[in-house]
């Protein structure tokens, strides 16, 4: 009995004298979970809640008036929310989007992503905004802006802009998205990009049509990010890829690569070295090989083409004084690694050659569409309009140039404007949906100002009657 009694003792005086591991602790989370209107909301928000994709989608009725909304925001225990709930906010006067900041008890920051959609939005499909076309464009093709897809790169940490915007749909449904030049970090409520690092290369994964999904395939988050594929061991202000047009092959990605290589201490010393190709497995996303020096005479990582004759074609373009040239490679049974032949004008060889077959081609989007080949490219020297040509075989003659569309005019100064892609999979009605990117001139302008992380991004339109 005495000795239970001086072991009871002596653990309460050893006990007293530990010290509780969770004094002083602050909590680091910082969600939402909850978010609703008072009044005209349908239904129950969608909050999704990752490492670089934090949104909340609210629903309302058609007529509901989203200029002074006071929403009811719940968060993390001890964490803070601006604006603080029952604050009103115009979600008009953005889209009917906003942006909210949540501040953890220990002081870290998340900028969450808060869109209103009005009830009939989700049966009659994407948000589009007819483009008048004062006749910049064809007057048989109607084009509209896509307000989601500009939405859904509309980001606000993580990756939040950057170029040569590709697409490549994935057997299961997936997208996967590439870009080269790309910033990760925050962005503010009025959208000023601060504290950002540039990667030469990103990817995310849309998981499905909502648009709520963004899985930033890049390692680490936020401006500790790091680049998506690297070349080897050198160092990465030396040497780099800019990822392009990629394929699905015997279940894997195959996507081609440009080795860009720095030539002197000057912002645009740098030169193409050579096209490589990556293969990733499925469904994990894993690089699982790395196949340098597929050609090491042209940049053929700009646009790829799966045609019916069982070849897939690849094409590059070569600037000159005021003009430029697309030559073209294929690769038999659509398979990228093996044996790539280049066409010498009269028919095709194992040594790499440059043939021109088409002048003043920036970009070449190259895809088969009923017994028709068509090539959509920007015009060259950033110029704005985005023309289509026509042929009956894979490498010309290209015919029939027309207008489908003129990028704004406010990018001919203070930006240049470049990188048109036609995403496939985006289509849904026979249409040609279309990015291209603006970047200004000004390198400074993409920090520290309000609309700074609007200026470095691509933009989409959805393009009808382009036959």
């Amino acid at each position: 009995m005495n000795k239970m009694l001086l072991l009871l003792i002596t653990g309460g005086i050893f006990t007293s004298c530990v010290k509780n591991p969770l004094s002083g602790y602050q909590s680091q989370e910082r969600a939402i979970i909850s978010f609703r209107l008072p009044e005209g909301q349908v239904g129950t928000s969608e909050i999704v809640n990752g490492a670089d994709s934090a949104t909340v989608t609210v629903w309302v009725e058609d007529d509901a008036d989203l200029s002074a909304v006071s929403p009811l925001v719940m968060v993390s225990k001890n964490a803070t929310v601006l604006p603080a709930p029952g604050v009103k906010v115009d979600f008009s006067a953005n889209n009917n989007r906003y942006a909210y900041r949540v501040t953890s008890e220990s002081g870290e920051q998340k900028y969450w992503y808060v869109r209103i959609l009005k009830k009939n939005q989700a049966t009659t499909g994407p948000r589009l905004q007819l483009l008048q076309n004062n006749g910049k464009w064809n007057p048989a093709v109607t084009v509209y802006s896509d307000l989601d897809y500009n939405d859904y790169l509309t980001r606000y940490q993580g990756w939040n802009g950057g170029d040569g915007c590709y697409s490549v749909l994935l057997p299961d449904g997936r997208l996967l998205w590439s870009f080269q030049d790309s910033f990760f970090g925050q962005v503010s409520a009025d959208r000023n990009r601060t504290n950002n690092v540039m990667l030469r290369n990103a990817a995310h994964l849309q998981l499905d049509t909502s648009l709520q999904s963004f899985v930033q395939l890049n390692p680490g988050s936020g401006n500790a990010s790091q680049t998506w594929i690297k070349y080897g061991t050198a160092p990465e202000d030396q040497d780099w890829y800019w990822p392009g047009a990629g394929q699905v092959y015997n279940n894997k990605v195959q996507m081609l690569l440009s080795h860009v290589k720095k030539t002197g201490s000057g912002t645009w010393d740098f030169a193409h070295v050579s096209t490589d190709l990556a293969i990733f497995d499925l469904p994990s996303m894993q690089l699982n090989q790395l196949i340098q020096d597929k050609d090491v005479l042209s940049n053929y990582s700009a646009g790829s083409m799966k045609a019916p004759d069982g070849y897939t074609y690849m094409y590059s373009t070569e600037n000159g004084f005021l003009t430029s040239s697309m030559y073209v490679a294929r690769a038999a049974n659509h398979d990228l690694t093996g044996t790539w032949e280049y066409y010498n004008g009269t028919g095709w060889s194992t040594t790499p050659v440059k043939y021109n077959v088409c002048n003043d081609i920036s970009q070449p989007n190259v895809f088969y569409k009923n017994g028709k080949y068509y090539l959509v490219s920007q015009q060259i020297i950033f110029g704005l309009d985005i023309y289509i040509l026509e042929s009956n075989t894979p490498v010309g003659p290209w015919t029939n140039k027309r207008t489908l569309y003129h990028i704004p005019d406010q990018y001919s100064v203070g930006f240049i404007s470049y990188n048109s892609f036609v995403h496939h999979a985006l289509s849904r009605e026979g249409e040609l949906v279309i990015s291209y990117n603006i970047n200004p001139t000004d390198f400074s302008t993409n920090f520290n100002s309000p609309g700074s992380a609007d200026r470095y991004r691509p933009y989409f339109v959805r393009v009808f009657n382009w036959q």
